[in-house]
């Protein structure tokens, strides 16, 4: 006759187990159960923790999933319920929580009697493995339970208490395990974790092997109890590899877990003296488990335990609690790999991209430095009066050329600069429509020389934002260069207008237009209509709308299609007007009276020191010149300087120490000239004492604006200087 099961007691001869999924939402039901389909037991799913009460009045479960947040009664309070039950005391539970709160949550949760505590988005296979081993456990648990029971109901009694007693000291082992492996990702700090939860609860000594890059095991850690000494040996007189280490190879080649009790190998002391007599019977009759620490079907480790009681060897039971112990090892260690190994490629894309800025630095210098002598060598032929209008004409296309390769090199450095947020603002509160004004008066020529006809409509009230002048000039000046590169007959339009504290420019044309697959690609890098039929990188809107971005501003662009012209709309927020002293010059007083300035170039760079030297003399300026810093140097301590024109590299020094001479001297003014034109470039020529930093190819009208000035102020310095000696005396 079949044997009656108790009530609530769950029939396992049929291989299956039952597992309780308790959670609110029904999407993270089907989720888990979805998951855990594929381990074929029965899934009872419910949605609040009185279902689920009520369902464990009805059966027991090999584990429960319990969700830690739900209305009415959260997982905490369920669980604490659960466990006040005797059926119910000691079933596994898992949280399952997508707060991340590991000093509330996860402590409380194991302070209930969880063995896990997991965080969503769940791993699937993690969750299965941890599942499948407690279902593995719960068939282990109740065949004992029916064996016990059929034998003899007193024996059962006692089998289940003794049993239960086991399994709540491997889930509160297990549990410690989870929070302390779970707890580093670092290699070594799992490695004592593990040890510290070995040695001595688990046993009297630890040591643990890991496979190295070559396929080799190297010991990573060991540990013993308080008062045990000495190395397992294969014998007295062996001086060989030690046991844990023939072990471990052993289980390295099976992956296979080894476990020996009552092996009769001594245990050699560290000393041979009387000393160390007391310790020769430890070894005598000892015990050993060795589990393999395996991940992706790979052995990664060994860990070799030792008990050296014989009355206490190591059971099935505790195989088996090895096994998930190595199981989660082997997690954390994975978990610590992948960490790494996504530390070294972040520091890795690091490097690559601050080797990419220095490249890209690098090219632009080098780039740069050929075109200032070609363009200041342009500017002094143009400003002969005896050239043909052909001969002239030929050098505007050539200055207009080598321009257009500056602009491009400067658009490479703005992307790099946007990508990488490094891009730096000098904040002012400017009259945008002067900005706008210098923006069309560098574009009419271009307009002027396709015959295009430019119309203004500027709102008539006078208009402030906050915002770098020079890059709200450089913003302005791409969209009118585009609008006029791809209109080849019709009008340029300009209009600005002031609505809800927004300021707004319209740039339209009657071009070639701009086909609506494209519109949502035109502030794309390279994009360009046409296949870049017109030329350039296709940049320049991409950094007008970083740009227009970075200013809290707004930019879109309305066409009609192919050949219906294009209208681009830019919006910056309108700034209170500059206090009235702000506007007013706080220069010193005006006078034509310009002093021939005193310069020294220093430019390693023959041919545009050479240029350079001509261009300023053409100019009335005396002018003194060095290819390295001795020869500057030099020449600073015998003449006079004014100005230090200077690159910032230079072969024998740096330009620092010249500026330092003659800024003690004479309290010159420093005019930086570099092929990097990076921020951390302008800073480093600040530091160095530089008032302005020219980019290379030197911009000659700069240039002129700045030397003009300085003449102007030391005209103006003499000028009341003079007039103080000659006042009379009152």
């Amino acid at each position: 006759m079949e044997s009656q099961l108790p009530k609530n007691q769950v029939d396992t001869s049929k291989g299956k187990t039952s597992i309780l999924i308790v959670d609110d939402r029904l999407d993270k039901l089907l989720a888990m159960r979805t998951v855990l389909e594929g381990l074929d037991q029965d899934l009872v799913c419910v949605r609040s923790g009185n279902e689920a009460l009520r369902e464990l009045l009805k059966q027991d479960f090999a584990v429960i999933l319990l969700d830690v947040n739900m209305p009415e009664m959260d997982g905490f309070e369920t669980a604490t319920l659960i466990r006040k039950r005797q059926r119910s005391e000691t079933t596994p539970i898992i949280f399952v929580s997508a707060v991340n709160d590991a000093e509330t949550h996860v402590s409380l949760g194991y302070s209930l009697g969880a063995v896990d505590y997991i965080l969503t988005p769940i791993v699937p296979e993690i969750l299965r493995a941890k599942v499948a081993v407690f279902v593995d456990l719960f068939r282990k648990t109740e065949k004992v339970k029916r064996q016990a029971q059929e034998n003899a109901r007193l024996i059962q009694e006692q089998a289940a208490r003794v049993e239960a007693e086991a399994a709540r000291e491997r889930l509160a082992f297990l549990a410690e395990a989870g929070s302390e492996l779970a707890g580093s990702l670092d290699y070594e700090q799992i490695f004592e974790s593990l040890n510290r939860l070995i040695v001595p609860n688990f046993a009297d000594y630890c040591f643990i092997d890991q496979v190295d890059e070559i396929g080799r095991l190297r010991r990573v850690a060991d540990s013993r109890k308080a008062g045990m000494v000495g190395h397992l040996r294969a014998n007295a007189n062996c001086d060989a590899s030690d046991i844990p280490s023939l072990v471990s190879e052993r289980v390295l080649a099976s992956k296979k877990p080894e476990l020996r009790n009552q092996s009769y190998v001594p245990l050699i002391g560290e000393g041979s003296g009387p000393e160390s007599s007391e310790h020769q019977g430890f070894g005598e009759e000892f015990h050993y488990l060795a589990i393999p620490l395996s991940t992706r079907g790979s052995v990664i480790g060994v860990v070799f335990m030792v008990r050296t009681d014989k009355h206490h060897p190591f059971s099935a039971a505790q195989l088996s609690l090895a096994e998930e112990l190595a199981l989660r090892v082997a997690l954390a260690l994975e978990n610590a790999s992948l960490y790494s190994a996504a530390h070294r490629a972040r520091e890795e894309a690091e490097a690559a991209n601050k080797a990419k800025d220095r490249f890209l630095a690098v090219l632009s210098h080098e780039l740069r430095t050929p075109l200032t002598p070609v363009i200041t060598s342009i500017v002094n032929l143009e400003g002969d009066e005896n050239l043909s209008e052909e001969t002239r004409q030929t050098l505007l296309v050539m200055r207009r050329n080598v321009e257009l390769e500056a602009r491009l090199i400067d658009d490479l450095l703005d992307l790099t600069r946007v990508g990488s947020g490094k891009v730096s603002l000098s904040w002012e509160t400017v009259n945008v429509h002067c900005l706008l004004k210098n923006a069309l008066e560098i574009c009419r020529p271009d307009i002027e020389a396709k015959e295009l006809s430019l119309v203004t409509e500027f709102d008539q009230n006078e208009i402030f934002v906050a915002g770098d002048p020079a890059r709200l000039q450089q913003m302005f000046w791409n969209i009118i260069r585009n609008a006029t590169k791809f209109t080849s007959e019709g009008t340029i339009q300009v209009s600005t207008s002031s609505k809800d504290k927004m300021f707004q420019v319209e740039v339209s044309d009657t071009g070639m237009g701009i086909e609506p697959e494209l519109l949502d690609r035109i502030f794309l890098p390279f994009e360009q209509s046409e296949s870049g039929l017109f030329g350039g990188l296709g940049l320049g809107l991409t950094i007008t709308k970083a740009l227009v971005d970075l200013h809290n501003g707004h930019i879109h662009v309305k066409s009609n299609g192919k050949d219906q012209g294009a209208t681009f709309i830019l919006q910056f927020p309108i700034a209170d007007a500059p206090a009235a002293s702000l506007l007013t010059s706080q220069a010193t007083p005006a006078t034509d009276e310009m002093l021939p300035l005193r310069i020294l170039i220093v430019e390693d760079h023959a041919d545009t020191n050479e240029a350079l030297q001509l261009l300023l003399t053409m100019r009335g300026y005396h002018v003194l010149s060095a290819l390295n810093v001795k020869s500057a140097l030099a020449l600073a301590e015998t003449n006079v300087i004014d100005v230090l024109i200077s690159d910032l590299g230079l072969p024998d020094g740096n330009a620092g120490q010249t500026m330092e001479l003659v800024e003690s001297l004479y309290g010159a003014t420093g005019i930086a000239l570099s092929g990097y034109g990076m921020e951390e470039d302008k800073e480093r020529s600040r530091k160095f004492g530089f008032s302005h930093h020219l980019v290379k190819p030197v911009e000659v009208t700069r240039l002129d604006s700045i030397l003009s000035d300085l003449s102007h102020r030391a005209g103006s310095m003499r000028s009341l200087a003079e007039s103080e000696l000659t006042s009379p005396v009152q």
